[in-house]
This record gives structure tokens, C-alpha cells and sequence, in this order.
């Protein structure tokens, strides 16, 4: 059997106080945990999916199965936003130090779910290397591929499909995600 290394033992030992604190709707303690992790070096990466998205999986599990109340799966996520708060400038570093990435532009369907969905959703795309580009309220995805330069080697067919989808599903709160790859889509 292997032994872990001392720094494997901080990592875990640090997830675990992420991950129960979440539990524990205890702010403070998340928040304490993330800065240690941070300042020992640990991948803030890690921290987000071992620790706190992990934590939120397994309180989403227990409220599927009636075993907490809607009001605990809230408070769990309101400390969960707090240490995303500490992780994402941390993620945000790393992900601008990579050279190429895949961008993902997204648009709040609804501005009263916005806060939390799209915060996860941004972090999960920005944990998978996306730039992540959010639109403003009313401004058309067509209209931004338009302006925006990474886009300008798309077809106009291309455009044309990607607006026909769009309206085609108005209340789509997730598109497919595409490749465009020398202008095809």
C-alpha cells in the first residue's frame, strides 16, 4: 500500500474541512479552510470540485432523498457561494495564464435565478478552460459573434443556423455547446 505524501494529507485534510463546513452552514470555517488550501499551494481547482462542489452533490443527494430540509440545501449553498467568492479570482489567474481556450458565452434567462446557476455554471466552464463571456441583459448571442473578433472566421450559414436554433428555443435555459472549427459549424 502507498503512503501519502504529507502534502496529499494537508489536501484531504483541508477538502474535508471544506466539505464540512458546507455541511455545517458554517461561512467562517469555509472560508478559512479555502485560504489555507490556497496559501499551501493546493490547485484551487481541486478545491472548487473535491471540496465544494462535491459538498453541494452529496446535500443535493441528501434533499433528493428527504433526508434535509429545502432551507438547509439553501444555507449549504449560500456558504458554498462564499468560498466560490475566495476560489474564483484564484481560478481566474490560472486560467489567464493558459495560452488557448475554448470560449462559452452565456445569457441570464431569468435575472432572479441568475445569482447561483449562472455562478456555477461560469465556474464549471472556467474549471474546464473556457473564457467564459456573459452577455448583457437583451444583447443578442448573434449580435456578439458579430463583434466579436474570435468569431469572425464563422459563415454567414453558420450565423444563420446558430440563429435559427436560438429562436427555435426560446425558453432554453442551455444550448448545446459547438466547436467552430475554420469557420464551419
Amino acid at each position: 500500500m502507498l503512503q501519502k505524501t504529507n502534502m496529499e494529507k494537508i489536501k484531504d485534510n483541508i477538502v474535508l474541512r471544506i466539505k464540512y463546513s458546507i455541511r455545517e452552514f458554517d461561512e467562517t470555517a469555509v472560508n478559512l479552510a479555502i485560504t489555507e488550501g490556497i496559501t499551501e499551494g493546493i490547485d484551487p481547482v481541486i478545491l472548487a470540485e473535491e471540496g465544494c462542489i462535491a459538498a453541494m452533490k452529496e446535500i443535493g443527494d441528501m434533499f433528493e432523498s428527504d433526508k434535509i430540509l429545502l432551507v438547509q440545501l439553501l444555507a449549504a449553498a449560500k456558504v458554498m457561494k462564499a468560498g466560490m467568492e475566495v476560489l474564483i479570482p484564484e481560478i481566474e489567474k490560472i486560467h489567464t495564464e493558459l495560452k488557448q481556450h475554448n470560449k462559452a458565452v452565456i445569457s441570464p434567462q431569468n435575472e432572479d435565478e441568475y445569482s447561483m446557476k449562472m455562478s456555477i455554471i461560469e465556474m464549471m466552464l472556467m474549471i474546464n478552460d473556457f473564457d467564459v463571456i456573459e452577455l448583457r441583459k437583451n444583447e443578442s448571442i448573434i449580435d456578439f459573434i458579430e463583434k466579436d473578433i474570435t468569431f469572425s472566421n464563422i459563415s454567414t450559414d453558420c450565423k444563420k443556423q446558430l440563429n435559427e436554433v436560438i429562436h427555435s428555443h426560446p425558453g432554453a435555459s442551455i444550448l448545446q455547446l459547438c466547436e467552430v472549427l475554420d469557420g464551419m459549424c
